[in-house]
């Protein structure tokens, strides 16, 4: 009995200091569907935060400084080992991008465009590669250090390698036990932050392409609760962020939450039937007249000279399930408006959508509860509409840090801005409230930029002289580390493991008569 009310009271403890935690201004604005009790017992009775949870409260204390100055951190996609390293000496975070891994770091070894078909470990092992990078190069680093003096670490300040990686968690990759084992897989891996869109898992496109299905707001909400109760199981900080693909999805998996009734698509033309029994698809939705039910509703009242009703009927109207907007719009005398969100259905029974900035603003405010940052994909880099989304959710939760996404697939060049205003495009989404922004694919497309180039003028006439010329000697005019590699690759200070180990008697040093040492009269 003893031993039982010591597990009860160890049980009880735990709990206590859970909901603590919880009181902590970290979770501030965070709401969850579950007691701390149901937390605890799903623990195991040994429990030690991983490494991640630290970089997890520096991203987060990042961006809750830079929200409340109206201000940013900012950054992009890393490729590998290198670019993360590289990074570390300006940026303040790191980005792994789902899009990225698909394409070229499948853990099956596959690549292909961004639907997510890649399996769920493929983007926690590519944080695991660059977490671990960083974890050596820190070692690497404070190990150099040690060989310095008071007055060269006085002129040469540390890098701080372990800049809080943001992972894509795409869809969860299924049901919530998935998105629970995809989490944690992504904070032991090294993620300070996970991002999780409201597609459909098994239908999702990358966010600037056609076709995408969004899942019930109900869904993606409690999406992201499992995403919190995963991370309180484990005992982290992590940071999540909730991608709403709203603006310009095309379907919608279930109508089974009403929040989502206000942007669903329907036939307003009585006399064709429906979509399924037609020979020809884009005919029938061009004579379909697919519009959302508050606009079938607008347009009658227009047609019947009740003009002054449609503003306060769109108010009105907007918040409310069909059912709810079908007995106002009686009560108005127009309840025989014709309007089927049926006969569209697709094929596989996804009912269609009417995307939009408001249709991202519901989604945001339903996310937010659990999520710390809300982050609307668009289209075009245009300021008005991040100022509208931003706009419409500080209406209701004035505190939601927002994310954007700097996407490569926008053509900037033809986003009618000039080059002063794409450098101040950020400035403008700090002040609204975005207080992180990534470049997604921003070291894919500088990788194969600069092998390119490289390639290019190595296969010409120049040969070796295109690296010496392009390479090496940029690499030593601008201070790249890389120059010397195998001290870069950390040589030096695993020759000095070799000499701790045998208390200076080995006698195979790497660095002892190696090329590199070639570089020291020129650096």
């Amino acid at each position: 009995m003893q031993g039982a009310h010591a597990e009860e009271r160890a049980f009880e403890a735990e709990a206590a200091d859970l909901e603590n935690w919880w009181k902590s201004d970290r979770f501030k604005f965070t709401k969850r569907p579950y007691s701390s009790k149901e937390v605890v017992a799903l623990r195991g009775t040994v429990t030690q935060p991983p490494m991640a949870n630290i970089t997890g409260k520096k991203l987060y204390g990042l961006c809750r400084e830079r929200f409340n100055q109206r201000k940013y951190t900012h950054t992009f996609g890393a490729l590998d080992p290198v670019q993360v390293v590289q990074m570390a000496k300006y940026l303040e975070c790191v980005y792994v991008s789902g899009w990225q891994c698909s394409s070229t770091a499948s853990t099956s070894n596959e690549p292909g465009p961004d639907f997510a078909d890649y399996p769920a470990n493929t983007v926690p092992n590519k944080v695991d590669q660059l977490f671990k990078a960083q974890m050596f190069h820190d070692k690497r680093q404070r190990f150099e250090r040690a060989q310095m003096t008071t007055e060269e670490k006085a002129k040469n300040a540390p890098v701080d390698y372990f800049r809080p990686i943001i992972a894509d968690g795409d869809t969860g990759f299924g049901g919530i036990t998935s998105v629970m084992k995809m989490v944690k897989m992504q904070v032991d891996a090294g993620a300070g932050g996970i991002h999780i869109e409201d597609q459909k898992p098994g239908a999702k496109k990358c966010g600037h392409m056609g076709g995408k299905v969004l899942v019930p707001v109900r869904e993606h909400c409690d999406r992201m609760a499992a995403a919190r109760l995963q991370c309180d199981i484990m005992g982290v900080e992590t940071v999540l962020i909730a991608r709403t693909d709203a603006d310009s999805a095309t379907f919608l998996d279930s109508n089974i939450d009403p929040r989502d009734h206000p942007f669903i698509g329907g036939c307003t033309n009585p006399n064709i039937g429906s979509l399924e029994d037609s020979d020809n698809q884009d005919k029938w939705l061009a004579a379909a007249g697919i519009c959302r039910y508050s606009v079938a509703v607008a347009d009658a009242m227009k047609k019947a000279g009740k003009a002054n009703l449609v503003d306060k009927w769109m108010a009105d109207s907007m918040p409310l399930s069909n059912s709810g907007a079908r007995e106002l719009a009686a009560s108005l005398g127009f309840g025989n408006v014709f309007w089927d969100w049926h006969s569209p259905r697709s094929r596989e029974g996804y009912y269609r959508v009417i995307g939009g900035i408001d249709y991202s603003i519901a989604r945001a405010i339903a996310f937010s509860d659990c999520s710390d940052l809300i982050w609307m994909e668009t289209a075009t880099p245009s300021v008005e509409d991040v100022r509208v989304f931003s706009a419409g959710v500080h209406a209701l939760k004035p505190h939601q840090m927002l994310a954007y996404n700097l996407s490569p697939s926008f053509n900037w060049d033809a986003a009618g801005m000039d080059d002063n205003a794409i450098q101040q495009f950020q400035h403008r989404l700090g002040e609204l409230g975005f207080a992180w922004h990534f470049i997604t694919l921003c070291g894919f497309h500088t990788n194969a930029l600069a092998i390119d180039a490289v390639a290019k003028a190595y296969a010409g006439p120049k040969g070796v002289l295109a690296y010496v010329q392009m390479v090496q000697r940029e690499e030593r005019r601008l201070g790249v580390e890389t120059l010397t590699h195998q001290k870069w690759s950390g040589a030096e200070m695993c020759d000095n493991w070799l000499a701790v180990a045998t208390g200076g008697g080995a006698s195979t040093a790497s660095l002892h008569g190696a090329t590199e040492g070639q570089f020291k009269a020129k650096l």
